[in-house]
């Protein structure tokens, strides 16, 4: 079973609450949120391996290229783009698909490796299990990429904890998509509840299982006052404490650190998993 932890924005407390759940069961860990990844400074793995994730990407025969454009107009990303009777790559729009190289009469395209970035992995004593961290290159923009070739690696025979990006991009939508449990972590502020509305607008469309944890709350009627008239209700709140505070600045996974945690994570997970 796949469970995703995600969030309309940052700072709602998703990657804290995706640490917590995976120590509370015991879960292999996928760090997808791969522009900042940040779940290894509570499950202290111990990495050892380093993955290089390489997408291809055309390149074009100079000696073969005519310049006829076709190319151009099939690339559905736009990567690709003419001037006078050259063809240009507009490298980090590209998905590697290999349309181009499909329409090309000349055959004029092959294909090399470009990185994208790394996946570290190792043990951690805290959650008993593997943790995996992608590491998208600096400016890159194929995000999307590497979390899909991270996803393909997920068994999902096995409970795995994926700490997803914030907000609703392609890359949200690929850390959501082989989730059989969204964890949908809400900051119960305006701003956080209207873009908790639209990830949950997104996980709906996809059909996805999914409950409602609210975050950093000031009080139980705070809360209320967001979710009044609403059909999903917030499975969990967790009050805005400065003991929780104190132990996230320390690196410590709250689940180990306070019982309320730990135990209202299994009462709302655990019924899920059977």
């Amino acid at each position: 079973m796949i469970i995703s932890v995600v969030s309309g924005k940052g700072g709602a407390g998703k990657t804290t609450l995706a640490a917590s759940i995976a120590q509370v069961f015991e879960a292999e860990f996928y760090d997808l949120d791969v522009d900042a990844p940040n779940a290894e400074y509570f499950l202290k793995p111990d990495f050892s391996s380093k993955v290089p994730i390489t997408q291809p990407v055309p390149v074009f025969s100079k000696e073969l290229c005519d310049g006829c454009g076709i190319c151009t107009k099939e690339c559905r990303f736009h990567a690709l783009y003419r001037i006078m009777k050259t063809v240009y790559l507009s490298e980090p729009l590209c998905h590697g698909c290999g349309l181009c190289k499909m329409v090309c009469p000349q055959q004029a395209i092959s294909y090399q490796d470009s990185s994208v970035g790394d996946v570290r992995s190792g043990y951690s004593q805290r959650t008993k299990n593997m943790v995996h961290v992608g590491d998208l290159i600096i400016g890159s923009t194929r995000g999307t990429y590497l979390i899909s070739e991270m996803v393909k690696k997920i068994d999902p025979d096995k409970l795995s904890v994926i700490d997803g990006p914030p907000g609703n991009s392609c890359a949200a939508v690929a850390a959501i998509k082989p989730a059989d449990l969204v964890v949908l972590v809400v900051e119960p502020t305006p701003f956080g509840f209207h873009d908790m509305q639209q990830t949950e607008q997104i996980v709906q469309q996809m059909g996805k299982n999914y409950l409602i944890i609210a975050n950093k709350a000031m009080s139980d009627a705070s809360v209320r006052g967001y979710f009044q008239n609403r059909l999903k209700q917030a499975a969990l709140t967790i009050s805005l404490d400065d003991r929780y505070h104190k132990a996230n600045l320390q690196g410590e996974i709250l689940s180990q650190q306070f019982d309320e945690i730990h135990a209202g994570l299994q009462r709302v997970i655990s019924p899920e998993l059977s």
